[in-house]
């Protein structure tokens, strides 16, 4: 499984992307969202972890890219040290396909991902 990991700090995505490797996941990752969708158009993907706050491009309008016009069925989790009910809602409301609050459990950020793939495969 290849998965795109996209966050502006370089501390969380060198940490996000570690673990992932660890656990023999391959991994592209990018501190931004313009460079992700170029990720997306060059390389097969088959899942996103993705900041919610981002200059530039939010991880909101990010996923909204995606499902609009990129990519509708890759799974998408985002992830953010705000985790207050309004966020949360909107992003399944924008189809997120599942959030998890910093500072991650990545127990429970592997055993998501497994699931994803489980239900694709």
């Amino acid at each position: 499984m290849r998965i795109l990991v996209v966050d502006d700090d370089n501390m969380m995505l060198m940490a996000i992307s570690k673990k992932l490797e660890d656990k023999k996941f391959e991994v592209s990752s990018t501190t931004d969202a313009v460079e992700a969708l170029k990720i997306l158009s060059d390389e097969k993907i088959d899942l996103i972890i993705s900041d919610i706050i981002m200059p530039c491009i939010s991880g909101f309008t990010f996923l909204t890219m995606l499902r609009n016009f990129y990519y509708s069925k890759v799974p998408l989790i985002l992830i953010s040290s705000y985790n207050q009910q309004s966020i949360l809602q909107n992003a399944y409301n924008l189809g997120a396909s599942y959030f998890i609050s910093k500072p991650i459990d990545y127990e429970q950020l592997v055993l998501k991902i497994k699931e994803f793939t489980s239900d694709t495969a």
